[in-house]
């Protein structure tokens, strides 16, 4: 009866101090205070939600919300953080770890339960990429220990033990064949191709059959679809290059600019290359070149009747840009530097005298 009278006035007691947070008297602000110092934010949150707009703190708390919500959002993005390099060091229990005690912090912290869960399925999927190596090893290993004891047992059939390792073999090699199926039937179902690709042919090479053979048939047929899919984005994607190429060909052809013309044409995929348009443009632009070339030599060669030696070396350097194997006009260039460089040695013996 003592004790029993005891216990009640313990909890009696606990109850009137767990009541003291929610007192009028208690200083709510300190303790909103003391929350955020500890990052128990849901506490600090429920503190100032609980507490009524006739209390004479009320406003000093909501202007505290501010705080504790910007406060919130830099620690929810230091702890994504702080489990992402954890994550990146393969060391998800910590991570996990990192999580759960940030929750205890503020459990209904949607950037961290959404953050917790993609970590987690990041694990799963991970788990299960080794399990498929994992299975996909054992089957490579199994395909070449298979053959060598079948070997070994047709050439001594007598031999119990060789006999039981190979005929345990066989059945391990069905049994890894059929794991084998139905995880590259997975991987379809899923899209991922490249792993159904290193999966289903190991499955039909250790123990072919219907079930296996029809595996691989689905997977060359997806295989097949993917490819013209990805060859008709392909071609979309060069004809909306080509015709960028082909406009910008046409805006330097109107503006006098051949060297950048003749490099759009040159950027062409090969199947517009030798297309009749090309063929035209290519015309087109021989055309102006060789009309340019011909009024750009017969400017030189007045500048050079004129004694203008340098800015007919320019007008035929300009040309050679356009076409550097032009002999005719090489000629011309070499023929005029040799009359600049007489002409600046004699100027020059001119000034020592």
């Amino acid at each position: 009866m003592k004790y029993s009278l005891l216990l009640l006035a313990l909890l009696f007691l606990h109850g009137c101090a767990h009541l003291g947070h929610f007192d009028s008297s208690i200083d709510r602000v300190q303790l909103v205070d003391q929350y955020l110092a500890e990052h128990e934010y849901s506490k600090a949150l429920t503190l100032i939600s609980n507490t009524s707009k006739e209390d004479p703190q009320a406003r000093k708390l909501e202007k505290r919300r501010k705080t504790i919500l910007d406060q919130l959002h830099t620690y929810e993005q230091q702890t994504i953080a702080i489990a992402l390099k954890q994550e990146r060091k393969n060391d998800w229990p910590a991570a996990k770890l990192t999580y759960e005690e940030a929750l205890k912090k503020h459990n209904t912290s949607k950037p961290l339960d959404e953050a917790q869960e993609a970590m987690l399925k990041r694990f799963h999927r991970r788990m299960d990429a080794l399990e498929c190596e994992e299975l996909i090893g054992t089957g490579e290993w199994l395909s070449k220990k298979l053959p060598l004891l079948r070997t070994l047992h047709e050439s001594d059939p007598e031999n119990l033990i060789i006999q039981w390792k190979y005929f345990r073999t066989e059945n391990e090699v069905k049994e890894i064949a059929r794991e084998l199926v139905k995880t590259g039937e997975q991987m379809l179902a899923e899209d991922n191709l490249a792993m159904a690709q290193r999966i289903l042919p190991l499955a039909a090479k250790l123990a072919s059959g219907p079930e296996s053979e029809s595996a691989v048939h689905r997977l060359d047929s997806k295989l097949k679809k993917r490819e013209v899919k990805k060859e008709k984005s392909r071609r979309i994607i060069a004809q909306k290059k080509d015709e960028k190429e082909i406009e910008a060909f046409n805006q330097a052809m109107a503006h006098g600019k051949l060297s950048e013309a003749r490099q759009h044409l040159t950027r062409l995929t090969p199947t517009t290359a030798t297309s009749v348009d090309a063929e035209l443009m290519q015309e087109r632009l021989d055309r102006a070149i060789s009309n340019f070339i011909q009024e750009e030599i017969s400017i030189g060669d007045s500048f050079y009747r004129a004694g203008e030696y340098e800015q007919s070396i320019k007008v035929w350097q300009n040309i050679l840009r356009l076409e550097p194997g032009n002999e005719t006009v090489q000629s011309k260039l070499k023929r005029a530097e040799k009359i600049v460089e007489k002409l600046n040695t004699l100027q020059r013996r001119q000034e020592k005298q």
